[in-house]
């Protein structure tokens, strides 16, 4: 049975890949395509055994090439895996090959079981309702990207936004808004799958940030719909500040999961 059935966090990516793409086990790999978002990085990669050394490199990426795809349609690779409890992870050597390594926390709450926080009264949570909800989203997750104005980050938002409008159209959940005064400061998607609610793209508007946001939206959301999961599941970069705001509401500890990413136009060093 593959690691990856213990994990919650990379069991309910899977779990929702399947419902937007292909899942398959294949050799010693789960392999997850996006045939109709080839550009999708995450939509389209292997999930490892194990953690990957660095001797691994050539075999893993043939096999990516094998089974998920080349240049000029794939033009990425993505390797994943679920990885120990504790301790850091050296993934230097991967880092100068051109990938981007992260490593995220899995965290889990109980739906009756969230602590009491302090939330922000001036913020109205609801569903999205209108396409204006989605067109303030894309834009607020445009503005979030590293390079907002080229095509490829265009059409991985609108690949994205149409996925989770089929998602919701097929009753698997609901996108979330945080709004001040109208104005949308914050989202995130729940989606519920074999009785756990997987939570989706949690961000605040970066001008909104350290206003209570984030506490409000995910506080809000699982009061509403506690009775629709056995437990919540988030995934956070470990790195990140966002896990201790998911822990000081009650998430708890799970394990993790790590990725390696080698994105087009990434440069390797004169070593590989």
């Amino acid at each position: 049975m593959h690691a990856s059935v213990s994990n919650l966090g990379l069991t309910t990516d899977l779990l929702l890949h399947a419902q937007t793409g292909i899942v398959e086990a294949l050799d010693d790999y789960i392999v997850v395509r996006t045939p109709d978002a080839p550009e999708y990085f995450f939509g389209n990669l292997l999930v490892l055994p194990r953690r990957p050394c660095e001797r691994d490199v050539d075999r893993i990426e043939h096999d990516f090439a094998k089974l998920v795809g080349t240049p000029p349609r794939i033009a990425h690779r993505t390797f994943t895996w679920v990885e120990s409890d504790e301790g850091s992870v050296d993934l230097n050597a991967f880092a100068k090959r051109g990938y981007e390594a992260t490593v995220c926390k899995v965290l889990i709450a109980q739906p009756h079981h969230s602590r009491p926080v302090v939330t922000n009264r001036e913020i109205e949570v609801r569903k999205f309702c209108f396409q204006e909800d989605w067109d303030a989203w894309s834009e607020m997750h445009l503005a979030d990207m590293s390079n907002p104005l080229e095509i490829t980050s265009q059409r991985y938002i609108a690949h994205q936004q149409t996925t989770y409008k089929r998602l919701i159209e097929q009753g698997f959940g609901d996108w979330w808004g945080a709004f001040i005064a109208g104005e949308q400061v914050g989202s995130l998607g729940l989606f519920f799958l074999q009785g756990m609610g997987r939570f989706q793209s949690v961000l605040t508007a970066e001008q909104h940030r350290n206003k209570g946001v984030c506490k409000t939206l995910v506080s809000t959301v699982v009061g509403l719909t506690a009775n629709r999961a056995e437990r919540f599941v988030m995934v956070a970069d470990e790195t990140y500040f966002a896990g201790k705001i998911y822990e000081a509401l009650g998430f708890e500890p799970h394990g993790r999961v790590a990725a390696l990413c080698h994105e087009p136009g990434s440069i390797a060093t004169a070593s590989r």
